[in-house]
């Protein structure tokens, strides 16, 4: 009996660290998927070529677009070169339009490319929309609130914003006339 007494007195610390560990573990991973619930839901349906300019730009590791909608067009920008406008019907940019790009070190698993909504989170839970502004840095930043994400990781990196950019589904299929990209929710 006093055996047994010495051995739950010497497992038991382990183990109720090892059960606060996966507590605070699970926590951790509940918050990352409850992160979004505050923002506002809106379809995502775009697809593009990546062998048509200017979304060949992406095509190169740490290269971002955006795609915002204009009226029944859209415009698509990166740093450095002439906005994009084209009259494509049928599709649906999310809550802010896209942030479009290729990370240096992808944290994806299914795609190399990644989709952010280009809607900054803190203004987005009270309904506003500001759109970020992206630079040569691979960074966006919210004209309001201040908060640079960096576009590697979509994690904020100073100013007020807590929470990681919204992201989407990122497809990739090889058709007869190069690669295609398809960003869903």
């Amino acid at each position: 009996m006093r055996r047994m007494k010495e051995l739950c007195i010497s497992v038991f610390p382990c183990t109720k660290r090892i059960l606060s560990i996966l507590a605070v573990l699970s926590v951790s991973f509940a918050s990352c998927e409850e992160a979004y619930d505050d923002f506002p839901r809106t379809e995502v349906r775009f697809t593009c070529s990546l062998q048509q300019s200017p979304y060949s730009f992406i095509t190169t590791p740490g290269q971002f677009l955006t795609v915002t909608k204009d009226g029944s067009a859209y415009v698509v920008e990166y740093p450095g070169q002439p906005a994009y406008k084209d009259g494509k019907l049928g599709v649906f940019l999310g809550y802010g339009g896209l942030i479009l790009g290729q990370p240096v070190l992808s944290m994806e698993v299914n795609s190399a490319y990644i989709a952010y909504d280009r809607a900054c989170p803190v203004e987005a839970e009270e309904l506003s929309i500001r759109r970020l502004n992206i630079n040569t840095n691979r960074e966006a930043k919210c004209p309001k609130c201040g908060t640079v994400y960096d576009l590697d990781t979509g994690f904020p990196k100073s100013g007020k914003g807590r929470k990681r950019l919204k992201t989407y589904n990122v497809y990739t299929t090889n058709t007869t006339t190069g690669i295609s990209l398809t960003v869903r929710n």
